[in-house]
């Protein structure tokens, strides 16, 4: 009797990415939804690193190294957009130019 190998468990929720997904190829953003939690939860500190490869994750996400798996390339992107629209989010709101009553010729001369 031969036997099967145990699947690793599905994640309880989906993995939330807390920024816009359309700049995220598809490899990064299947890779990201499979591996995202556990690439958070070690970025943030609240697992430790079980395997060389994580501890190198760990580097890349301090910017100490440079990325050299699919994970570690999702997880600079998802890091940079989230930085991105966080930044964005918090600029001033864009105010409409002045136009001191000045109508445009066109509205003023051309009556139809």
């Amino acid at each position: 009797m031969s036997k099967r190998p145990k699947k690793s468990p599905e994640p309880s929720q989906p993995f939330e990415f807390g920024c816009s997904t359309d700049i995220f190829p598809l490899e990064e953003l299947g890779a990201l939804q499979q591996r995202g939690p556990r690439l958070e939860a070690l970025a943030a500190g609240t697992v430790a690193p079980a395997t060389r490869a994580e501890e190198h994750f760990l580097k890349v996400a301090r910017d100490e190294a440079e990325p050299t798996t699919l994970d570690e390339r999702a997880w600079l992107r998802l890091k940079g957009r989230r930085e991105f629209e966080r930044d964005q989010a918090a600029a001033a709101p864009r105010t409409r130019a002045e136009d001191y009553g000045i109508i445009e010729w066109d509205k003023e001369k051309c009556w139809w």
